[in-house]
C-alpha cells in the first residue's frame, strides 16, 4: 500500500483545523499527518496535540514562513520513505474520497510530478478564482497552487525542495517551472474535489505590487526553461508596464532590489538544473 505524508503548515489557523485535519483522518488512504506550527498565538498547536494526537506535531519558536516549514516536511517525507507527499493549506480540506482518487490517478500517470483536485470555494459553489485562471478543463496545466498538491516522492527527490528565494509566495510556481525542465507534467484530477477557503482580504496597494510584481519577477528570472538574459529583458519591460499600471514608482524600487539578488538567482538556476 502506498504511503502518503500530508504536510500542513499552520499559523493561527484554529478555525479551520477540524475540517482540514479531519478530512485527512477520514481518508481511506494510509495517510500520516505532519503538522508544522509557525509559532501560532491562537492555541492551534495545543488544539492539534489534544484533538489530533496521531499527527507528528512540530512547534517552531518563530515563524519560518511557508517555504522553510514545508521543506522540513519534505525532508521528513524523504527520510521516512513516503511514496507521496500531500501539501494541504490550513484553510483547505479534502472532499471524501478525493485523496484516494488522486493517488490512483498518480499511479496511472507516471509522468506527472504533481496532481491537484478541483479546488473549490467553501460550499463547493464554484472554482477557486486563482485555480480557475489556470484550469481550462484539461488534465494538464502549466502550474497549480500548492494549497492542494499531491507530489510524487521520486519527483521530489529529482526536482528538490522549495527555493528559499521564495519564503512566502511564488515557491509553487518556481517548483512547477523546475518540474517542466526535468520533463515532468503538472495536472488536475477532474473527479476529485477539495476546498480552498480563501479569504478575500483587502490588501494594500504596496502588498499587491509586492506579490504581483516583485514575486512574479523573481519567478520569471528563476525559470530555467528560458535563458536568464531573456527573462531579464522581459522583467525590465514588465517593470515599466507595472509602474504605469499602478501609477507607482515602487516597481522600480523592487527592480533595483531584484538586481541585487542576481547572484542568488544564478545560484538557484544552477542548482535547479542539477
Amino acid at each position: 500500500m502506498k504511503r502518503v505524508l500530508v504536510i500542513v503548515v499552520m499559523f493561527n489557523g484554529l478555525k479551520w483545523l477540524d475540517r482540514c485535519l479531519g478530512s485527512v483522518r477520514a481518508s481511506k488512504v494510509q495517510a500520516d499527518l505532519f503538522v508544522f506550527d509557525n509559532d501560532s498565538t491562537d492555541g492551534s498547536a495545543d488544539y492539534v496535540q489534544v484533538h489530533f494526537p496521531e499527527a507528528k506535531l512540530v512547534r517552531s519558536a518563530e515563524n519560518l514562513g511557508f517555504t522553510q516549514a514545508n521543506n522540513l516536511g519534505f525532508e521528513y517525507a524523504v527520510k521516512h520513505g513516503y511514496d507521496f507527499v500531500y501539501l494541504l493549506n490550513q484553510d483547505a480540506w479534502l472532499e471524501e474520497g478525493a485523496l484516494e482518487k488522486l493517488v490512483l490517478a498518480a499511479e496511472s500517470s507516471p509522468d506527472y510530478a504533481v496532481l491537484s483536485p478541483l479546488q473549490m470555494t467553501d460550499g463547493y459553489r464554484k472554482l477557486d478564482y486563482q485555480f480557475e485562471k489556470l484550469y481550462k478543463g484539461e488534465m494538464e496545466v502549466p502550474r497549480i497552487m500548492a494549497s492542494h498538491w499531491l507530489v510524487k516522492g521520486d519527483a521530489l527527490q529529482q526536482i528538490g525542495m522549495f527555493g528559499e528565494l521564495f519564503p512566502y509566495y511564488g515557491q509553487d510556481d518556481d517548483w512547477c517551472n523546475r518540474a517542466h525542465f526535468h520533463g515532468w507534467k503538472i495536472g488536475v484530477v477532474q473527479n476529485a474535489r477539495a476546498v480552498h477557503d480563501r479569504a478575500l482580504r483587502q490588501e494594500s496597494k504596496e502588498r499587491i505590487i509586492d506579490r504581483n510584481y516583485r514575486v512574479g519577477s523573481l519567478v520569471r528570472l528563476c525559470d530555467i526553461n528560458h535563458p536568464l538574459w531573456d527573462r531579464f529583458l522581459f522583467v525590465s519591460l514588465f517593470t515599466l508596464v507595472k509602474a504605469i499600471r499602478y501609477r507607482s514608482l515602487l516597481p522600480f524600487k523592487h527592480f533595483r532590489s531584484i538586481c541585487g539578488q542576481l547572484p542568488a538567482i544564478r545560484a538557484h538556476r544552477a542548482q535547479s538544473r542539477s
